[in-house]
Order: structure tokens, then sequence, then C-alpha cells
């Protein structure tokens, strides 16, 4: 016997056109990001990586090699 959906859940058809509808929504031209914090979450990893570089050279300058 196979299983049904729960009623709860949205029908196939429903998602579908959901992903319809993000789709249709393209991100600005020249943008690579179409999700906002992925951008935000992307500069501070490169902030912190930049950060962390500059420091150890700072250590690595004082303490020597």
């Amino acid at each position: 016997m196979p299983m049904r959906r729960p009623s709860f859940l949205p029908s196939l058809d429903e998602l579908e056109q959901q992903a319809q509808d993000r789709s249709a929504h393209r991100a600005a031209p020249g943008s690579q990001f179409d999700h906002p914090t992925a951008k935000y979450v992307l500069i501070a990893v490169l902030a912190v990586t930049a950060l962390a570089h500059i420091i150890g050279g700072i250590v690595f300058a004082i303490v020597g090699f």
C-alpha cells in the first residue's frame, strides 16, 4: 500500500510553484549572491581570515622564525 503525504504538508504542485516563483526573482545584475545572508557570511569569513593572517604575521615578526 503506497504511503500518502500528510495533509499538513504542501502539495507537490504548490512546492513546484513556490520554486518557480523563487527562481523568477533573480539577483541584481552584477551580483553573485541570491541570498543576502550568504554575502554577509562570506564578508565576515574573509575579514576574520585577513585579520588572523595580519596578527599571525605580526607575531612571527616579533617572535622570529
